[in-house]
Formats: structure tokens, sequence, C-alpha cells
């Protein structure tokens, strides 16, 4: 056990020492490397944060029937129970003028703009949550409403949801093809550049190999090179995107508190953070690896 262990440490030693040797080119390749797995670990943060700005709106599907100006509270009552008895219409709520005005009034910047109007220039509306989404069972929904009298128009206000949806969807889906062909050229970049160390190598390597040390020494140092490298690269990845996620925080809170509102962009994790370094580290063992079984093969 305490051979096997030493063994290990004699290598990770000799992986540190070679990377001293060339930390021009160690560094060059850690940067390139550390860039490739910050743009999908980016758009990662983006997509979450824009999942959750959008999970604050109202997403709740409905249709909005808004009645006419000249519609009063004897007419709302009416067509309410005519909604209420549509077969399709699962949940009715009334929306009072009055009560719509208030809270519009207490939006930020609202208020100025809506005491100069004379009147209340909201109608009555109601909110109706249906039991069936079908695209049949809406439009006959939608054109009965709109046949009532003093039903000025009849909205779909989930369309935008759906379509959130399949746009959400569709960006994952995006992201993790990006991710994959980013792991592999990862892989194809630190099996190319252990591949240049081994044959700058290669005298010593043949001559250990005459000597009797097996294909396990000659590969150790290398794949724990490839390993670090992976490692640190991980970890640039991680200190690019929090960076990034600091500077652009700031921006986004300052423009929605001039809206009066506050948001605070999403960031990594700690178990987030690991993982991504961890897959560097994968990523770069993977690399140097396959680079170190060919050449082993071919000499």
């Amino acid at each position: 056990m305490n051979a096997w262990f030493h063994s290990h440490l004699q290598a990770c030693r000799r992986a540190f020492a070679r990377m001293r040797v060339q930390p021009l080119a160690t560094a060059l390749s850690i940067a390139v490397i550390g860039v490739a797995l910050a743009l999908p670990l980016g758009f990662y943060v983006l997509l979450n944060n824009a999942s959750t700005a959008a999970g604050r709106l109202n997403a709740e599907p409905n249709v909005g029937v808004f009645l006419t100006l000249a519609a009063t509270e004897a007419d709302a009552k009416a067509i309410e129970q005519k909604l209420r008895a549509l077969p399709n219409a699962a949940n009715v709520r009334f929306i009072d003028r009055t009560t719509a005005l208030a809270d519009l009034k207490r939006t930020a910047g609202m208020a100025d703009l809506l005491a100069g109007m004379e009147g209340n220039p909201l109608p009555h509306a109601f909110s109706i949550t249906p039991k069936s989404f079908a695209a049949e069972d809406l439009t006959v929904l939608k054109k009965e409403i709109s046949a009532y009298p003093k039903v000025e128009a009849v909205s779909a206000e989930f369309e935008w949801a759906r379509k959130l949806s399949r746009f959400a969807r569709f960006a994952e889906n995006l992201v993790l093809l990006l991710a994959l062909v980013l792991c592999v050229a990862v892989v194809f970049v630190f099996g190319n550049t252990i591949r240049l160390q081994m044959l700058t190598q290669k005298e010593e390597i043949v001559v250990a190999r005459l000597i009797g040390a097996s294909k396990r020494f000659v590969s150790r140092p290398f794949l724990y090179y490839g390993a670090l490298q992976g490692l640190l690269a991980g970890l640039l990845a991680v200190a690019l995107v929090l960076g990034l996620t600091a500077w652009v925080g700031n921006e986004v809170n300052a423009l929605a508190e001039s809206y009066g509102a506050h948001f605070d962009l999403l960031t990594l994790s700690f178990v987030q953070a690991a993982a991504v370094a961890a897959t560097g580290a994968i990523l770069g063992w993977i690399g140097a690896f396959v680079s170190v079984a060919l050449f082993l093969r071919e000499h």
C-alpha cells in the first residue's frame, strides 16, 4: 500500500515539475481549455436566470375577457353567470375595474400617468382557467365568449407561456449539444498536448521501457499532468463565469431598480463549481489516457 501511494505521489510531483518547466505553454493550454469550458457554463447560468425571471411572471394559463367601458356591474354579473356555465371553464375570476385601477396606480411610474386622466380607462374583466387547452376547444371557447354582448375583446394569455416553454427546451438542448461538442474538443486538445509532451521525452520513455519500466509507470505522470491541467482549467472556467455574473448582476440590478424592482442574478453554487472542476480533471485524464495509450502502442 505504501509503495502504491509513493508511486502515485512521485508521478504527481513529476507532473507538477513538468508544468513548472514550461509555465507559458501550460498557462496557454489552461487558458484555452478554461475558456472552452466557460462557454457552456456561462450559457447554463444565463438560461437558469432567464428561467427564474420568467417564473416570476404570471404563467398561469388563462383566457382574459374584457368588457366594454359602457358595461355596468349588472352586465358583468350577467356575463359572469354565462361564463361559469361554460363546459370548458374550470375557474372564473372577476376583476373589477375600480380594483384594477387601484392596483395599477400602485405600480411604479403609473400613478403620475393616470393622475392626468379623467375617469377610469379600465373595463371590467374576467380571467378564465379552461379545463382543456386543446386548440380546437380554445377556439370554440373564444368564439363563443366573443359573441356575448358587452364583450370587447378575448385574449389567450397562455400562448406566450407555451412559446417560452418551447424556447426553453430548445435552449437547454442547444446548451447540452454545445457542452458535448466542446467536451470532445477539450479531450482532443488535452490529447494533443500530452502527445507533444511524450514526443519531447520519447528517448527517455524508450530507455525506461527497455530497462523494464511498466506502461503504468511511464503513463502515470502524463495522466496526472492531464488531470491537473483539466482541474486548473475547470477552476479558471468557474472564476470567469463568477466574475462575469458579478459584473452583469450589478448592471441588471441597477436597471431593475430604475423600474422600482429588484433582481439578483443566480450564480454557481459550491457543488456546481466543484462539479465543473472535477469535469475538467476527468476530461484531462481521458485525453491523456487516449494519447498515452496510442503513443505506447506505436512505440
